[in-house]
């Protein structure tokens, strides 16, 4: 029981204070609430509102003044009083039994007092404005009016630097003024409002009225006197280049100078108008196409200038490769007597003389041209510049000509040397064979070496032609070549295998008398030697009969002899 008396003791005492923390928090927020009352109250716009009430005021800035003027005297016989009025309220009922109505009471405090401070702070927004306006527009008065007459100042005394222009710029200009004189009529009426759409688009003229003064004189003097300039020139030096001998491909400079001087004359009344972005656009057109002719100019003036200095040059190149061909078609002439000419040496050269004569028929046309006066050096220039190329090409081609039949004679003798060593080394086969003392030679190595003997011979015939073909005399050298390698490995062993095949039977006769195989081996090998001139059958046969009585007997004889054939080469 007493445990439950001490828990609603507790309770009651939680309760209680939290109703005093509440109150207590409530009337510390009505206290803030009054001490912004205060300030706000203490905020006083009656001085500014009295300031903004001497200016001269009507239309739309008188309207929003007079909007301001009511919703501040609003602000503080109405809201004010209210808002004290709700904060007394709040505080008694704060204090009082009805403490839980309080947060209500508060947040309506709060929305109202908010309520008054935007007011004021609308108030106050106008007010800044209009007066800011005012001084904004009584400076704007002074500058602008102090602007146009420099600007008119500028028209009057400057008035030749805008050529056919001048007119209209001095009648943009009375426009604006027009547009001025009713800017400071509303300004001085003190109707800022509609003042200040007209200020916005009098700045907007005026920066467009200096910029095409600013703009202008570049434009005119380009048009009236460069571009007259350029052209004059243009026209002066073109004649004196056809009176001097030049002459120009597609020759449109009578009728482009006349467009270009019509068109500088549309632009100059297109400045008239002002159109100074399109006077822009024709400009770079008219440009272009006065660097164009300048460029067509110097061209030719410059070709001119190759060409002169390399006209003789290339008569020489031509007369020297025409008389290098000469020597060379002499040369081949007198070669074909004794050599067949089978890689269209003649015809080459012929080509040749045919692209020689073909660039001196261009080179005489194109002197003919510079003689009559109707040359269009550029042309010529490219001309020489191909012929240039073109004899350098042919000189390369005469010069692989000359070398190649250049080296004829010594091939010539080359070959006959060649010719002569291989006859030489066939007498030394025949005399090694000889030295032998064989009793025959077999059928085969007789028939090749006549085959060799023969292609010597063949060669020799071809050698002693009235006309050699060198590639004929070539083609049988390298044939007798492969051929005469084949009769020396041949020969080789020939000599290899018949001595091989005395030596061995001359050993194994040491067991003939007392091996009656051996004997029978020694008298077969002997008769394949001796009758049949089969001197490698010999050899296998006594070899295997000779390694059946004595293992390794033949290896250690053959090791022998090639060791002192070694020491003998």
């Amino acid at each position: 029981m007493l445990n439950v008396i001490i828990g609603i003791v507790v309770i009651i005492i939680i309760i209680y204070l939290a109703v005093v923390v509440y109150q207590r928090t409530q009337l510390k927020q009505a206290k803030a609430m009054n001490l912004e009352l205060t300030r706000l109250k203490n905020l006083s716009l009656t001085d500014q509102l009295q300031a903004v009430k001497q200016l001269t005021l009507t239309g739309d800035s008188l309207t929003k003044f007079q909007e301001a003027q009511k919703k501040y005297q609003d602000v503080q016989q109405t809201q004010f009083p209210d808002v004290a009025q709700s904060l007394t309220a709040a505080e008694n009922d704060a204090k009082g039994v009805n403490f839980l109505q309080t947060r209500d009471d508060v947040d309506r405090v709060h929305a109202k007092l908010e309520a008054a401070a935007t007011n004021l702070d609308q108030v106050q927004a106008t007010l800044t404005n209009i007066q800011k306006m005012e001084q904004a527009h009584q400076q704007a008065v002074v500058d602008l009016e102090t602007n146009y007459q420099k600007l008119r100042k500028t028209l009057l005394n400057d008035n030749s630097k805008y050529g056919p222009a001048i007119d209209a710029l001095e009648g943009q200009l009375s426009s604006i003024e027009d547009t001025f004189a009713d800017f400071s009529a509303l300004t001085k009426k003190g109707d800022h409002q509609n003042a200040e759409v007209m200020l916005g688009d009098l700045k907007q003229a005026t920066t467009t009225l200096e910029q095409k003064m600013e703009s202008i004189p570049e434009l005119y003097q380009l048009n009236h006197e460069q571009f007259v300039n350029q052209l004059q020139e243009i026209e002066s030096a073109y004649a004196k280049s056809r009176a001097e001998g030049f002459c120009f491909a597609d020759d449109d400079f009578s009728m482009t100078l006349k467009e270009l001087h019509q068109a500088v004359q549309d632009n100059l009344e297109n400045i008239k108008h002002l159109d100074l972005s399109f006077v822009r656009e024709q400009d770079n057109e008219i440009e272009k196409r006065i660097n164009g002719l300048y460029d067509r100019l110097e061209t030719e003036m410059k070709a001119r200038l190759f060409v002169d200095k390399q006209l003789d040059v290339i008569d020489r190149f031509i007369q020297h490769a025409w008389l290098q061909n000469k020597t060379l078609a002499d040369e081949l002439e007198r070669l074909s007597h004794n050599y067949s000419l089978e890689h269209g040496e003649v015809e080459n050269t012929d080509r040749l003389q045919e692209q020689i004569s073909l660039i001196n028929q261009k080179y005489q046309g194109d002197c003919q041209t510079i003689k009559d006066h109707q040359a269009i050096y550029s042309q010529i220039e490219a001309d020489l510049k191909q012929f240039q190329q073109s004899l350098t090409n042919i000189e390369k081609k005469q010069r692989a000509l000359n070398d190649s039949i250049a080296d004829l004679s010594e091939e010539e003798q080359q070959a006959q040397q060649t010719l002569e060593d291989l006859n030489a080394e066939l007498h030394a086969i025949h005399r090694r064979i000889e030295n032998l003392n064989l009793p025959g030679i077999s059928a085969d190595y007789a028939e090749y070496f006549e085959m060799v003997s023969k292609e010597v011979q063949h060669l020799k015939a071809t050698m002693n032609k009235a006309k050699i073909s060198m590639d004929d005399v070539q083609k049988q050298l390298e044939q007798i070549k492969h051929d005469r390698d084949q009769l020396q490995e041949k020969t080789s062993d020939l000599i290899d295998q018949s001595l091989l095949a005395e030596q061995v039977i001359q050993y194994a006769n040491r067991y003939a008398a007392t091996n009656p195989a051996m004997a029978a081996s020694i008298h077969k090998a002997q008769q394949q030697f001796e009758r049949d001139y089969r001197y490698d059958d010999s050899l296998a046969t006594i070899a295997n009969a000779l390694d059946q009585v004595e293992p390794g007997a033949f290896t250690r004889i053959e090791d022998n002899y090639y060791k002192n054939k070694a020491k003998t080469n």
